[in-house]
């Protein structure tokens, strides 16, 4: 009977990785997530192989009562998966201890080694590459109040926002982050504090921004840690080749900005560049409706929602340019 056991939890636990393999590569854009639970399925399966014979032998696959079980839906499919995987390692290893006790110390090394990559994929820097409209908020710029822009963002289908305020005091921050934190993780979406690492972290946010004069990308970690965000401003091919740690880096102004007026556009050419290193990025930098386009598949933009009169319609008419894409 273990043997039977032994091989459905090889084959869970293997086509799990598939799907969250799949989901990384071609979703999220995620080369390394992908590589890394690439690199996972094949240890896994260097533990299987030389049993192979044994577990086929065992498979009774009409007689299985649990082959019409339902389907996840679409929303579940990360946890979903990332839940067969743990489930089917541990039963490997508790079945295995028996006779297959070099498999099943195997599995015991490869399911603490899932955890970290489960809270990759899960956590908030699992989640950074499949976001698509990312929305900063200044008050200086802002129609409304910035509880109510960043409802209305959301509502348009931003699905990350970076509060940029540097006229505030700390206390002031910190009691704005943590209601912006709050409605963010309420609607699904993520919340980055710019600049301040300290107040990321005490407000719950899910990262931090740093600029070129602010904490360094490892500095930055060491404060917010392994499980949040850290993103990077950048404005040459040099500078994202040199952010090292990031999880993603901003990309240009693409276009003359309001907010950057001192910095020259760097253009569709800067951006094919920083595709060909395979980097998490976003656009940013005089971004509209008018002028996004399907070559960019992350944009951050400021003005070209927030400072619009109706903020959910300019965030949509965005999201759906991002959508025909490629």
């Amino acid at each position: 009977m273990s043997d039977r056991i032994l091989d459905a939890s090889f084959n869970r636990a293997r086509e799990a990785l598939r799907v969250l393999e799949d989901a990384a590569r071609f979703d999220s854009g995620d080369t390394d997530l992908s590589g890394d639970l690439k690199r996972f399925r094949h240890d896994l399966d260097r533990l299987a192989r030389p049993h192979l014979r044994r577990f086929l032998l065992a498979r009774d696959s009409s007689g299985d009562v649990g082959k019409n079980g339902d389907l996840a839906g679409h929303k579940d499919v990360l946890p979903a998966n990332c839940k067969r995987v743990g489930e089917a390692l541990r039963s490997i290893e508790e079945h295995g201890r028996n006779d297959l006790t070099r498999v099943s110390a195997g599995v015991h090394r490869l399911r603490f080694r899932f955890y970290d990559l489960e809270q990759k994929i899960q956590g908030p820097r699992g989640r950074i590459a499949a976001a698509r409209l990312y929305v900063l908020l200044d008050s200086a710029i802002a129609t409304s109040p910035l509880e109510k822009v960043a409802r209305e963002a959301i509502r348009g289908g931003a699905d990350l926002l970076q509060l940029r305020e540097s006229n505030r005091s700390d206390r002031s921050l910190l009691a704005l982050s943590r209601k912006l934190s709050r409605l963010a993780h309420s609607e699904g979406a993520l919340f980055i504090v710019n600049d301040r690492a300290d107040i990321a972290v005490a407000a719950d946010a899910d990262g931090v921004h740093v600029g070129k004069s602010d904490l360094s990308i490892e500095a930055a970690r060491r404060v917010v840690g392994g499980y949040r965000i850290v993103g990077a401003t950048t404005h040459s091919l040099s500078e994202v080749k040199r952010a090292r740690g990031a999880d993603y880096v901003s990309v240009g102004p693409m276009f003359p900005s309001s907010t950057k007026p001192d910095l020259k556009p760097q253009g569709q050419k800067y951006l094919s560049a920083v595709k060909e290193l395979g980097r998490t990025h976003f656009c940013i930098g005089g971004i509209t409706s008018e002028n996004v386009n399907p070559a960019m598949v992350r944009v951050a933009v400021c003005a070209g929602v927030i400072g619009q009169k109706n903020i959910a319609g300019a965030a949509r008419a965005i999201r759906k340019k991002l959508s025909v894409r490629k």
